[in-house]
């Protein structure tokens, strides 16, 4: 416990008067006693969380990324490829012990993997991947977390011990919750990339390009609406129709990502793309607080990498979807033909447009659901 005097020495009362200052204070006796140093509350940006942060590993002591390679048996320059790849900065000493303990040995499982044989440059793809998506995973708890704890009247103290209590509870939990939804995302993705009679034979170590149809889908009028709304409306905006598109993404659609106000979806078969988009964007026009949707579509032959898909039938079907109209679902004649004629649907000629990075004329059309006879 530190006197008075230690404490105005301290310099972490500076600044501060009154009840601010009384919290504070209470605030820091109460981290002393948990063990917290001076120092540590010193550097931190956000003192009331360092209660929690100790919960979930932060205790204070730095390794190298030479000792941390060391200790998992992997090359240093592997294992700041993986640290970096996981969202830890380039050191240029690797001998500087500035890494929290606990950060640095995350790493740790990358052994495990080689010794399974996993390609080293695979390992990294799959490592940064996880740690993009799981950035986003954190800051959605920390701010949940957040949300739970504050409350009206609340002091820095009482924050801080509910925030405690809550990662307490909660971090036993994260572990087989993020095994469970990656295994279901794995169980699906094996299920729907196969591996060609070519492929097998020539011993490819990764799937070729596949015969797919790709489909963009944005709001209108989605950065204008910036300008005139709270950043945390436009948030939710994004993720009401990314909720709304897994709804409607049932197999062998499959919802690929969200890039701000538009979400990307693929299938090999053009039919239930289709049918999909179509009921997304009636869905959007009943939703009163969403603006309209526009959607592009397109087939070709495209590759999947790191769960995300490149080739010429992206590029076309992002740029078909820019020349769509509000509440429309917009096709290149490439889909068109792959669709056919299923009399679920009609067309009408939207013309031949030139679109931005694509060489030739490409001939659009306009689909409809039938209309169902009474």
């Amino acid at each position: 416990m530190a006197d008075d005097g230690d404490l105005e020495a301290s310099g972490l009362l500076d600044g501060l008067e009154g009840e601010a200052r009384a919290e504070r204070e209470e605030l820091i006796r109460w981290l002393l006693e948990r063990g917290v140093t001076v120092e540590q509350i010193q550097t931190s940006s956000a003192p009331i969380l360092l209660a929690s942060r100790r919960v979930i590993g932060d205790d204070g002591q730095y390794v190298s990324a030479r000792a941390a390679a060391e200790k998992s048996g992997v090359d240093l320059e592997l294992f700041e490829r993986i640290q970096r790849a996981m969202g830890l900065p380039r050191v240029e000493d690797p001998d500087a012990a500035v890494f929290l303990r606990a950060d640095a040995e995350a790493g740790m499982f990358a052994r495990d993997f080689l010794d399974a044989g996993i390609e080293p440059d695979e390992l990294v793809q799959i490592t940064r991947l996880l740690g993009d998506g799981l950035a986003r995973a954190a800051e959605a708890m920390r701010y949940a977390a957040l949300a739970t704890v504050i409350r009206p009247g609340a002091t820095e103290l009482q924050i801080a011990q509910d925030t405690e209590a809550l990662v307490s509870a909660v971090a036993p939990l994260l572990g087989p919750m993020i095994q469970d939804v990656l295994m279901l995302q794995l169980r699906h993705a094996i299920e729907t990339e196969g591996v060609s009679a070519t492929e097998r034979a020539d011993g490819r170590h990764l799937p070729g390009a596949r015969l797919v149809t790709i489909a963009f889908a944005d709001l209108v009028g989605f950065t204008r609406l910036g300008e005139a709304v709270p950043p945390e409306d436009l948030e939710r905006l994004s993720q009401r129709l990314a909720d709304m598109t897994r709804d409607v993404a049932v197999a062998p659609v499959r919802f690929v990502k969200t890039i701000g106000d538009e979400v990307m979806l693929v299938s090999p078969e053009p039919v239930p793309l289709l049918e999909a988009v179509l009921e997304l964007v009636d869905e959007t026009d009943e939703d009163e607080d969403l603006p309209r949707l526009r959607v592009g579509m397109a087939t070709g032959k495209a590759v999947s990498r790191a769960g995300d898909w490149f080739g010429s039938p992206v590029n076309l079907a992002a740029r078909v979807t820019g020349a769509a109209r509000p509440g429309s679902v917009l096709v290149a004649e490439s889909a068109r033909e792959a669709i056919g004629d299923d009399d679920r649907f009609t067309w009408s000629f939207a013309g031949a447009r030139h679109l931005k990075g694509i060489k030739s004329d490409v001939k659009l059309f306009r689909a409809r659901r039938a209309e169902t006879p009474e």
